[in-house]
Parts: structure tokens; C-alpha cells; sequence
């Protein structure tokens, strides 16, 4: 699967009291990111399964602050494991990294609940 690009707009009520983006509207724009990529890839995980996240490490290199311009954010799988999917993201204003993630999704069985293996249909499109 190639990688994804998301235009991060800031928000006025994602800038905090200092001034710059408050870390936990971060998470929100990687999620955005991650979901955009899907949509614009015209695919899902798979009939009767589903992604949570288990995991999310940001790493804040640079404040977002509150422009009119947006940012841009890529986004692409890193990785495949046996139920797993790893997510990875960077949040840039032109070359100058502000931000990046690493988000790990559990593939879900919709009928039991319960991790599954990722559906080799998503591996064959990511991997193609």
C-alpha cells in the first residue's frame, strides 16, 4: 500500500493557552491521517474484521502552531504481524518534521471479539 497524504488544518481550539497545537489533538490528527489513507485507498481491512488500536507512541519534535496553511501529514504501513497491522506517520511543515507515530492496530474478529489473523486480502494489497 503506498503511503497517504492528509492536509492537518489547525483548528482554533486545538491551540492551547502557549500558543501551539495541545498534545493531545496530535492523536486526532494521526487518526485522521490513518483513516484517510484507508478511504483513499478503497479499502477496508476486510468483510467481518476490524482495527483497534493497542498502541500509539508520538514523538514531538516541533510545536504545530495555529496557521491558516495546513500541514502535511503522510501516512503508510510499516509493518504486517500475524494479527497486527503498524501504522506510521509524520507530520511536516515543508521539510522540517514536527512530529511523528507509530500506531499499532489488533486485527478484531467482528463475530467473537477477539484478535485475529490479518486477512491475507489486506497483506496482498499492502505487500502489492
Amino acid at each position: 500500500m503506498p503511503g497517504g497524504d492528509y492536509a492537518v488544518h489547525v483548528r482554533f481550539s486545538d491551540v492551547d493557552v502557549y500558543g501551539h497545537v495541545n498534545n493531545v489533538k496530535y492523536f486526532e490528527y494521526f487518526q485522521e491521517a490513518r483513516i484517510q489513507l484507508m478511504v483513499a485507498q478503497g479499502r477496508e481491512l476486510g468483510a467481518g474484521y476490524h482495527l483497534v488500536v493497542a498502541q500509539t507512541d508520538v514523538d514531538y519534535r516541533r510545536p504545530i502552531l495555529f496557521r491558516a496553511e495546513p500541514y502535511d501529514c503522510r501516512t503508510w504501513v510499516s509493518r504486517i504481524g500475524s494479527t497486527s497491522v503498524v501504522f506510521e506517520s509524520v507530520v511536516r511543515d515543508g521539510d522540517e518534521v514536527l512530529a511523528r507515530a507509530k500506531v499499532v492496530g489488533v486485527c478484531m474478529d467482528n463475530e467473537t471479539g477477539r484478535p485475529a489473523p490479518v486477512p491475507d486480502e489486506f497483506r496482498a494489497f499492502v505487500s502489492g
